[in-house]
């Protein structure tokens, strides 16, 4: 299913880049 793998990559990239740029 790349709908659910695409979705949870996005969500990880999304936390991360948010992370970074408030850190």
């Amino acid at each position: 299913m790349p709908t659910s793998n695409q979705s949870i990559r996005h969500g990880r990239e999304k936390k991360r880049r948010t992370d970074r740029t408030r850190a």
